[in-house]
């Protein structure tokens, strides 16, 4: 055993079993270490986004448009700076356009401030940029509303706009595409009155796309000027009914005459007269009544809204029942009587009225009966009325009312009369 143990091999396998030895551990330590770095890793990829764009230029003379308004960076490395780094963002990302000419370019995206062992990409990389001539102007700014929005019967006098013009800065080429300069009001309720609001300004190219430029100021005060046409006109009364049995209608006046109404313009030409309905049946004698004036439709009001309507009457008085005499059979006769005058009723002391038909306002009548009864009867016996009350200025027709003799028949030669009514002028 002492000459084994002193002998060459000996030694050289017991090297070779501690070589064998070292080797195992030194392996298992690094297949230690690398599965806790896997579990607790130092490494780390993260992606920062909407990351503001910056642009350095002269901003004073040039006008750089297509850049985007951020961008997206992706860092990879250790984990607690990438964290840091997000939260700080301290870095700026930029593109520098000093030393490029008018025109259009591709440029490369840059960052800086960012700590050196992160590896940093960015998305976009590249930009494509154009850099114009910077130019001001000033435009005239046309307002504008929504006419829908005015309330029923009202309409605009005017729309204005302060200031009236506005100074817009941005690229040549873009200015010399603007053909709109609007401010438009909105607003969500009805105009019934004078406002002004606040407008934001829009510049628009021929198909009303909105262009990128500036606007000093971009918002301004927008004023409609609102009204409610009005006019006169006569106040009728409308008759339903009848009268009760035993009474007659001698007058009917209204006061007020007149009547104003409020519309649109279009809505008060076709107006000519407004009314007030009474209803007959219910006078039972002379009596005063207050009626309401119909609104029409397109009006929004009217004053007065209701009118004083007095009513005369009168009773007609029985007559007692003739006897019945017998009369030998002879044959009927026919006889007119001429130049039975027509009375006009109603009238009123602010116009003059004319009668058109029947001229000078004569009739005839046909008598038809017996020679006996017709020979006494006379013109005086037969009353001819036309009532003219509350009739507006113009041409109008109407019944003749018209009371006569009973023992014979007798018909009207025209039972209408056409009278004209005109204001009376003032010396």
């Amino acid at each position: 055993m002492d000459k084994f143990m002193e002998s060459r091999w000996f030694m050289r396998i017991v090297g070779l079993t501690l070589a064998l030895l070292l080797y195992t551990s030194v392996t298992f330590d690094e297949t230690n270490l690398q599965k806790n770095a896997s579990d607790n890793p130092t490494e780390d990829v993260n992606t920062i986004q909407n990351v503001p764009l910056e642009a350095f230029y002269d901003s004073k003379n040039l006008v750089v448009s297509g850049l985007p308004e951020s961008v997206d960076l992706i860092v990879e490395g250790p984990k607690s700076i990438v964290q840091t780094e997000k939260a700080s963002q301290n870095f700026t990302v930029f593109v520098d356009l000093n030393d490029l000419s008018i025109g259009k370019h591709r440029v490369k995206v840059k960052v800086n401030n960012i700590s050196e062992k992160l590896e940093v990409k960015i998305n976009p990389e590249y930009v494509n940029v154009s850099i114009q001539e910077r130019v001001s102007d000033e435009f005239t700014v046309e307002p504008e509303f929504n006419e829908a929005i005015l309330a029923d019967g009202f309409e605009a006098e005017g729309v204005s706009v302060e200031p009236r013009t506005v100074k817009i800065t941005g690229a040549k080429d873009v200015i010399d595409q603007i053909a709109f300069v609007k401010a438009t009001l909105d607003i969500d309720s009805v105009i019934n009155e004078n406002i002004t609001r606040k407008a934001k300004v829009q510049v628009l190219d021929r198909e009303l796309n909105k262009l990128d430029v500036v606007i000093e100021p971009d918002v301004v005060d927008v004023t409609v000027s609102v009204v409610n046409p009005s006019k006169e006109v006569p106040v009728v009364i409308q008759q339903k009914g009848k009268l009760p049995d035993g009474l007659e209608l001698e007058s009917i006046t209204v006061e007020p005459k007149l009547a104003t109404i409020f519309g649109r313009d279009s809505v008060l030409e076709e107006i000519k007269e407004v009314a007030a309905e009474l209803d007959l049946s219910k006078v039972k004698e002379d009596k005063s009544f207050e009626l309401p004036i119909k609104l029409k439709d397109g009006l929004n009001k009217i004053t007065p809204e209701v009118v004083d309507v007095k009513v005369n009457v009168k009773k007609l008085e029985d007559k007692p029942e003739e006897e019945t005499v017998e009369k030998p059979e002879e044959t009927p006769v026919e006889q007119t009587i001429s130049e039975v005058p027509i009375e006009l009723q109603g009238t009123d002391e602010e116009f003059e009225y004319s009668i058109l038909e029947p001229e000078e306002g004569l009739i005839e009548i046909l008598l038809t009966g017996y020679k006996e009864d017709i020979d006494p009867i006379t013109r005086d016996d037969f009353t001819l009325i036309a009532d003219l009350s509350g009739l507006p200025p113009g041409e109008h027709e109407l019944d003749i009312e018209a009371a006569g003799p009973e023992k014979v028949d007798w018909e009207l030669s025209q039972k209408t009369l056409k009278v004209e009514i005109k204001e009376k002028t003032s010396a």
